[in-house]
């Protein structure tokens, strides 16, 4: 290769270098920084790139492996595209963008070696970068009381651009919302920003609140229906109403499954009067000395006993008081026999008495 021929290469590759290139990534992603010089990689001695108007180094190759010191904000995070350097593609990506690499711009500075000995292209392959990041989850309240509406958005870079749009309660046309009140913070940990908006809503029937992104164009958005004052929402409306009917029926029913187990069901044939009868014939029993009739007593008394401790059990056995009330007849009966024996008895042995005092 003539010197001349090597000239114009150079230029060639001076020229080319020095064409600058714009580029765009998303926080948290990566991003190639291109260059390619027209020599043969046999030329290139060494190259490294640099911020401009910095001395920070972000990457570094040499044919002899020999280094320079690359700056703490950019090491793990570079890596060049070693297998392409036969064709003078000297790029390299970088990783895990963050917001600290907005606006900046990077050379690559080349050594190269032809027969007339070493040369530098310094300052190649100007690259201008610019960093973006979506707006995330966003919230939009209603306030009905202010007759307002505001709508939230972090995580955004750069700053955010808000706009509204209302339907009109009157006329349903679709309108441009003037009266905002945009402003936002910054999180100091990570550079993004938190947008917060707000917007008159009287007069409208629905609002929508559009968060995007000047850089990126990337937006996401939000509507909501107005609910007039003191106009009626129906799920809270229907909620109120079940919760007053139950509120109103509790008691009734409550009161009903207390009443049901008092009440005792009148033995089938058995009139009022007989039942007092009974109640009567149940009185006299305790003055009577059979044990039959003491046995029916104490029995009628472990049934009251239960009676005053559990209904249920009075009810369940409510089929058993037609016989039980039978018996106690049966027993005011038989009391009646043994009084009238005993008057017998006594009046026939007064006779005998009286025979023996005469004789």
């Amino acid at each position: 290769m003539t010197s001349s021929s090597l000239l114009v290469l150079l230029l060639c590759a001076t020229i080319m270098g020095q064409i600058s290139a714009h580029l765009n990534a998303t926080v948290g992603g990566s991003v190639l920084i291109p260059c390619s010089i027209p020599v043969n990689s046999r030329s290139i001695t060494w190259f490294y790139w640099q911020e401009d108007k910095s001395n920070n180094i972000l990457f570094h190759w040499h044919i002899d492996n020999k280094t320079q010191t690359v700056a703490e904000g950019y090491r793990n995070r570079c890596q060049a595209l070693n297998t392409e350097f036969s064709s003078g593609n000297i790029s390299i990506r970088l990783n895990n963008v963050s917001v600290g690499d907005d606006n900046k711009t990077f050379w690559a500075n080349v050594d190269v070696n032809d027969e007339q000995g070493e040369s530098s292209l310094p300052h190649q392959c100007k690259s201008s970068l610019q960093v973006s990041a979506p707006y995330q989850d966003l919230v939009l309240t209603i306030n009905n009381t202010a007759n307002s509406a505001t709508c939230t958005a972090h995580g955004g870079f750069p700053e955010a651009g808000v706009s509204w749009t209302g339907q009109n309660k009157s006329s349903d046309a679709q309108l441009d919302l003037q009266d905002v009140n945009t402003s936002v913070k910054r999180n100091q940990t990570n550079k993004t920003f938190f947008v917060t908006s707000t917007v008159s809503t009287t007069e409208l029937r629905s609002v929508t609140c559009l968060v995007y992104n000047p850089r990126s164009n990337h937006s996401i958005n939000n509507t909501k229906v107005i609910e007039a004052p003191g106009e009626d929402q129906p799920r809270v409306r229907y909620t109120i109403i079940v919760l007053l009917i139950a509120a109103i029926l509790s008691p009734v029913f409550l009161c009903l499954k207390c009443q049901e187990p008092n009440q005792r069901p009148q033995p089938a044939g058995n009139p009022p009067d007989a039942a007092a009868d009974d109640n009567e014939a149940e009185r006299i029993a305790p003055d009577a000395s059979s044990n039959s009739l003491g046995d029916y007593v104490e029995n009628n008394i472990s049934l009251d006993v239960q009676a005053g401790a559990c209904h249920f059990t009075v009810r369940q056995d409510a089929a058993n008081s037609v016989s039980n009330k039978d018996t106690a007849a049966a027993a005011a009966a038989a009391i009646d026999e043994d009084a009238e024996e005993k008057t017998n008895l006594l009046s026939d042995n007064k006779e005998d008495s009286d025979d023996k005092t005469n004789k």
